[in-house]
């Protein structure tokens, strides 16, 4: 093959080509190599390669030719890019052996990257804004995890004194009671229990303790759970004439859980279908069971939740942007932690909702659990 021939395929090549001989001198550069540098072959034949490179790189060049020169690095050496006329370049330099295994020269290949260079500087800056923002979450998450310790050390001390009141009282120490009162009484001082329970769970939560701690799962009777559920959410129903429909089979649902989580998971549940139902609404509650696992639907009749705060509901904080009934406000924690105690009963939550037509949980509690 004659040297034209060879020369005008390396002239229709796109990517610089320049031959460095034996002495670090130029021996060849094809007409893309030209355009790159804006030189001519005929100006920098036998000039050193060093002369076309600034020179805090003339070690890195002059170390990359001996490596491939002395069998150190085979193959091919990568430089990094270099800026010519404000574009990126990669250049490439692979040694050129003769028949004797002699060393003939350096060839080096030049490709255009500017392209790519700026994708790398875009995702490296988006990187560098997601670390940011991510910051950001990590310090708000922090503070808010601050706050609801605050909040719940701050509830506990006026509780522990209404409950010690409410106790004399129900022991009649302060006079008789009738039955009405004793059993009024008797469902708040309970709730009292649940509410200093929940103030603990929000630390709990705030340390992301539910998922730490091991409880002990004991026998529960799912109807006894959820009629006390109901019963604690009816003055609430009552006050915005909301009908709670309960609907229990006649014999009890028994599956191993612990009772207190679990009263806490159907609160929050029928708290969220009271305070999202509208005026006059309704409430479906329904147990049932198969075999292997019991079932607990809560269906309202409320304004329902949008299609793109469906992936959100269960997330930690999270609150739609609706009124809930008398302004009722929470701070965005109750559907998470309700996902935390069904996981917890190695149980599954599946919800169901459209806007202006109401809201379905269905929480299904398998009835066996060595361990929780």
């Amino acid at each position: 093959m004659d040297f034209s021939l060879l020369k005008a395929i390396f002239d229709a090549v796109e990517q610089g080509i320049v031959f460095i001989d034996d002495q670090n001198r130029i021996a060849y550069c094809n007409a893309a190599a030209e355009k790159i540098r804006n030189i001519r072959l005929q100006d920098v034949e036998g000039r050193s390669i060093l002369e076309f490179h600034p020179e805090t790189s003339h070690c890195k060049v002059l170390n990359i030719i001996e490596d491939l020169r002395s069998g150190k690095v085979e193959g091919h050496h990568r430089m990094n890019a270099q800026m010519v006329d404000e574009k990126s370049y990669d250049n490439t330099y692979s040694p050129i052996w003769g028949p004797k295994n002699e060393y003939l020269g350096t060839i080096v290949v030049t490709q255009e990257v500017t392209e790519r260079k700026r994708a790398e500087e875009g995702c490296q800056e988006a990187l560098r804004e997601l670390q940011r923002r991510n910051a950001e979450l990590k310090t708000v998450g922090q503070l808010k995890d601050h706050f609801l310790s605050n909040v719940s050390h701050e509830l506990k001390t006026p509780m522990i004194s209404v409950m010690g009141y409410m106790g004399m009282i129900l022991k009649g120490k302060v006079g008789p009671l009738n039955e009405q009162q004793k059993t009024f009484l008797e469902t708040s001082h309970k709730n009292l229990l649940k509410l200093s329970k929940n103030i603990d769970d929000l630390l709990d939560l705030a340390e992301l303790g539910i998922k730490k701690k091991t409880f002990a799962a004991g026998s529960v009777n799912l109807s006894k759970v959820l009629e006390f559920s109901c019963s604690t959410i009816e003055p609430l129903a009552k006050e915005h004439q909301i009908h709670i429909d309960a609907q229990f089979p006649p014999e009890p649902v028994i599956i191993q859980g612990v009772e207190d989580k679990l009263n806490q998971l159907f609160d929050n549940l029928l708290t969220n279908a009271i305070k999202y139902n509208r005026e006059g609404g309704r409430v479906h509650v329904t147990l049932y069971r198969d075999q292997d696992s019991a079932y607990i639907r809560i269906a309202d009749t409320g304004i329902g939740i949008s299609q793109n705060a469906l992936k959100d509901v269960f997330k930690r904080h999270f609150r739609e942007e609706t009124k809930p009934l008398g302004n009722m406000k929470g701070l965005g924690i109750g559907l998470s932690l309700v996902q935390e105690i069904v996981k917890l009963h190695n149980g599954e939550i599946d919800l169901e909702s459209e806007p202006e037509r109401g809201t379905t949980f269905t929480v299904m509690l398998p009835k066996r659990r060595n361990s929780l």
